[in-house]
């Protein structure tokens, strides 16, 4: 097939969990495909790097993300559109019309579109077979529901509006994929409908080697996740305040680190007791996970589907979650890693995976079995493949 992937993450580097989706994806789709890429860059991105993904493409394009800085001069304005106001001050005009025009040079069999930035121009392309990779919604629900006064019923607006604007959006594309069953479930209570919903979730590369040696660093705690997410932000200061001081009451040489981007404001306010250190950047966090003793996931808040956690299970790393962390896998506690949902709980189960040695290993061995089995990019991409087979089927 003659695929177009609009992707709203330019995949290289492949060093956070969104571009590695759009990585992955790509690359399985390559092996069977001519695909095209058009792909948004961030500012800490080089657009010249797109001749690392060329092998795997028959062309690729690329612009540059217009950033959502909200202020109150656009607030106004917004507030009365239909359309949710990171769309309405993101949409670039320019780009509906350079996409317009690719498609009307060059004969697609099936459009897919990676999330919301660039399902918003998938949308309004004439073309027979569309798919809405990557719907979610999950991340706004829990701000809604765990917001207060003011903030919840702004948080409620920006729900009630979205929610409005994903049921006229989805009602355009063929195929609609979610990374989860809870992401699926908040859709169907939308009443938010395609021809088909599937459930494509993200995925971790089971295949990784390193000749590089890893020294352990017993004692260490590792969050793989930047700090600059909202939903991560939130896992530290919550672990940071309720859970490691206990955990350090117990075994005072435990240490967390966490990897990726943090601001300085938000370093200074975790790291009071010299118990956290930050890695900055890495370009591979792998080799920071793989030395871990446990990595540790303490979300309250967020959708999708953890790609930190399936790379810790994957790397030997065993986990502490919350059941909000595992939300959408297909792992048990007990038998894949440990869930915890007060700081009491978690901290007991961390202190634990510290000291035994056999369950650390029980857990890890199961762990990676379960996740190379359903969660490697192969299979994922075999999912993706057949729904990208059934939209251009269908329209037919």
């Amino acid at each position: 097939m003659n695929v177009l992937y609009l992707a709203s993450w330019f995949p290289y580097p492949p060093d956070n969990g969104s571009r590695q989706r759009t990585f992955y994806l790509l690359r399985e789709l390559a092996r069977k495909h001519r695909v095209t890429l058009f792909a948004l860059y961030d500012s800490d991105q080089n657009p010249a790097d797109a001749e690392f993904l060329k092998p795997m493409c028959a062309r690729v394009m690329t612009r540059p993300r217009r950033v959502f800085r909200p202020t109150r001069l656009r607030a106004i304005p917004a507030f009365f559109s239909a359309r949710p106001r990171s769309i309405v001050d993101t949409y670039d005009a320019e780009l509906a019309t350079r996409l317009a025009r690719e498609t009307q040079n060059e004969t697609f069999d099936v459009i897919l579109a990676g999330q919301l930035s660039l399902a918003v121009y998938a949308a309004a392309l004439n073309h027979r077979a569309k798919i809405f990779d990557e719907v979610e919604v999950g991340l706004y629900v829990d701000k809604y529901v765990q917001s207060f006064g003011l903030t919840r019923w702004r948080n409620a607006l920006t729900w009630q509006k979205l929610a409005r604007y994903l049921k006229q959006l989805t009602a355009r594309f063929d195929e609609l994929t979610v990374v989860s069953a809870m992401e699926r479930d908040h859709l169907n209570t939308l009443g938010i409908e395609a021809k088909r919903l599937s459930i494509v979730p993200n995925g971790v590369e089971c295949a990784y080697e390193t000749t590089e040696p890893v020294a352990p660093k017993p004692f260490t705690l590792v969050y793989n996740g930047a700090l600059t997410y909202s939903a991560n932000l939130d896992a530290m200061r919550y672990f940071v305040r309720d859970i490691l001081p206990q955990i350090r009451a117990v075994e005072p040489r435990a240490r967390l680190e966490i990897t990726g981007r943090a601001p300085q404001v938000a370093q200074n306010e975790l790291s009071d007791d010299n118990a956290v250190s930050f890695t900055g950047y890495v370009a591979d966090v792998r080799p920071v996970v793989r030395a871990a003793a446990v990595c540790v996931v303490p979300l309250r808040q967020g959708g999708g589907t953890r790609l930190k956690i399936l790379e810790a299970m994957a790397l030997g790393t065993p986990v502490v979650s919350t059941a909000k962390g595992i939300e959408g896998l297909n792992v048990r506690d007990g038998e894949h890693l440990l869930v915890a949902n007060t700081p009491d709980e978690f901290a007991r189960a961390t202190f634990l995976l510290l000291q035994d040695d056999e369950l650390r290993m029980r857990l890890s061995a199961n762990a990676r079995v379960r996740v190379c089995a359903e969660y490697d990019w192969r299979v994922i991409g075999e999912m993706m493949e057949r729904v990208l087979r059934r939209a251009v089927e269908d329209s037919k």
